[in-house]
């Protein structure tokens, strides 16, 4: 086949990425330096939303709602991954396998019916988190956990970690089993505990995917609205409210297109630098 032939085969998926990437991108673009309300484009103000979003002080609320919501939530998931993978790198038998099925399920599930469900789980009248803990005495009387500022956050992060550690579970029992045994013997044959084993065996062969695992949680959270949105739409009094739900918030609840289009490319560009940080490490690191 000629080298003209093999463009002209490509020539329709390149065009089918123009159209539903790049041509949404120049427009949101575009969008944030007018101003568009109603649906209505009043013309060219420059950077007047991006200043618009900037002195809101319900973004800079968002902005450090969404780093929280990552930054813990990313390395919780972490935790709890790289225990449940030092459990199942003990190789229990036959029940490994069914245990890494039990355990992938939350990653597997829709974000949309993983917040219903979770929205279910803590309900204040009748959800199963509140029942187990009045059954068990800790508490008296069902807790609000979306309805209240003080633990909404707390509960959606919790939610995160659920979804998310399956995946870090998965990455980190990869990484275990590569680790050669005869250094672990070695060190038993000095004197070293489990402690000293998993500080200095384990824990730098883990570095690698724990830094990629790290930028990923990060970037996937950062942009994460259907967990947050499904399960309390940023409330109560914004106490939960994220930078992606915030977008909605400008876009098609205040109409106001051009502000949330400029919240949108700043999102955009916080994405973009961290997924660049992280292919420079992937290009870097060593094999797992």
């Amino acid at each position: 086949m000629k080298k003209g032939g093999a463009y002209l085969l490509v020539l329709p998926a390149f065009l089918f990425t123009l159209f539903v990437m790049v041509y949404p991108l120049g427009q949101n673009l575009l969008n944030s330096l007018h101003k568009v309300t109603m649906m209505r484009d009043f013309g060219w103000i420059g950077s007047a939303n991006y200043r618009a979003v900037a002195n809101d002080p319900l973004f800079w609320l968002s902005l450090k709602n969404s780093l929280s919501y990552s930054a813990i939530g990313t390395l919780m998931s972490m935790a709890v991954g790289l225990f449940m993978a030092m459990l199942l790198n003990q190789r229990i038998g036959r029940l490994t396998s069914v245990f890494k099925f039990i355990y992938m399920v939350p990653w597997v599930v829709s974000p949309v019916v993983a917040g219903f469900a979770w929205k279910w789980l803590l309900n204040d009248q009748f959800g199963m988190v509140n029942h187990l803990l009045i059954r068990i005495g800790v508490i008296s009387s069902g807790i609000l956990w979306l309805g209240q500022a003080q633990t909404a956050l707390l509960s959606v992060m919790i939610a995160r970690v659920w979804q998310f550690f399956p995946f870090a579970m998965i990455m980190f029992y990869a990484a275990l089993q590569n680790i050669p045994q005869e250094q672990y013997e070695a060190a038993e044959v000095d004197g070293a505990g489990s402690s000293a084993k998993f500080t200095h065996i384990t824990l730098p062969h883990l570095k690698s995917v724990s830094v990629v695992l790290l930028l990923l949680g990060l970037i996937w959270s950062f942009n994460d609205f259907n967990l947050v949105y499904i399960m309390t739409r940023g409330g109560p009094i914004h106490s939960s409210m994220v930078l992606p739900v915030l977008v909605r918030e400008y876009s098609f609840v205040l109409y106001d297109l051009g502000k949330g289009s400029a919240l949108s490319v700043i999102i955009f560009a916080v994405l973009l630098t961290l997924s660049a940080v992280y292919l420079y490490l992937l290009g870097k690191r060593e094999p797992i």
